[in-house]
């Protein structure tokens, strides 16, 4: 996770130690981005590593957002996150 303020990217990667992407043939970056769409959270995904591997996605909310509205953001990622696992595993 790296960022500035509230705009914030993460990278999904199958080993932290080695930091080595998931398969590309997950289409982690787009399953990722539908699932919180459909819990109605707005990220943005890129695959990085030449268009090819290495999924990132970036939260960008406005910086108008309350200390609530940043709560539901992360309940909303954290839900997310997990339906996407359970999926994957």
């Amino acid at each position: 996770m790296r960022g500035k303020g509230l705009l914030t990217a993460f990278e999904m990667v199958s080993d932290l130690e080695t930091m080595k992407p998931l398969p590309a043939n997950l289409k982690a970056y787009h399953e990722l981005v539908e699932i919180a769409y459909s819990k109605g959270l707005i990220i943005y995904s890129r695959r990085t590593r030449n268009g090819i591997e290495g999924d990132h996605f970036l939260v960008c909310p406005p910086m108008i957002t309350t200390p609530e509205q940043i709560d539901e953001i992360l309940d909303i990622l954290d839900q997310s996150l997990t339906e996407f696992m359970e999926k994957i595993l």
